[in-house]
């Protein structure tokens, strides 16, 4: 199954999980795409089967760049006629958003907004959304939440058990998956 790792990133965090479930992907299925949105030029993302799409949560959302980077893409597939009423899955297509955060006043809640709004971008591809993963992230520019928030002492998160979660996540991804490869 083709598969691209569609991201963006502000620090490195959100690289760093791209990275991950790369690795992954490689290993287990021999084949990748991995493209930073800001270097994406001229994607086809019909060619894939399974999707992963990851920012860093800025204000609830996922980044400008990238949501600027879908608003371009879509503005281009719906004047070709590509997004159809009521958006119907096309089969053997998947999605996966992903986001990083720091949670330093609601937690996990300040993350959920950003993969909805990355799922609904997939669901209008016909790509069927699974499950979103949330990866806590310090926060480059303030280091006081990086202690003080609801999830602890964040700094230097992503840290390896965290991306290990994330391989063995991605893992069980494409072990769910293999019986729509082709």
């Amino acid at each position: 199954m083709n598969t691209l790792i569609l991201y963006d990133s502000l620090g490195g965090n959100t690289r760093k999980v791209a990275q991950a479930i790369h690795e992954v992907v490689l290993e287990r299925w021999g084949r990748a795409d991995l493209a930073k949105a800001s270097e994406a030029k001229d994607l086809d993302l019909f060619g894939y089967g399974l999707i992963f799409v990851g920012s860093p949560v800025i204000d609830w959302l996922p980044t400008k760049r990238l949501m600027d980077w879908v608003h371009a893409f879509l503005k281009g597939v719906n004047t070709a006629g590509g997004i159809l009423p009521s958006s119907p899955v096309t089969p053997g297509r998947f999605g996966l958003s992903f986001c990083t955060y720091g949670g330093p006043h609601i937690g996990v809640r300040e993350a959920v907004p950003a993969t909805a709004w990355l799922d609904s971008f997939l669901g209008h591809l016909g790509y069927l959304p699974l499950e979103p993963w949330h990866v806590p992230g310090a926060l480059a520019h303030r280091e006081d939440l990086n202690l003080a928030g609801r999830l602890g002492d964040i700094r230097n998160r992503p840290d390896d058990r965290d991306l290990d979660d994330v391989r063995n996540r991605t893992s069980g991804v494409l072990a769910s998956l293999e019986a729509f490869r082709v």
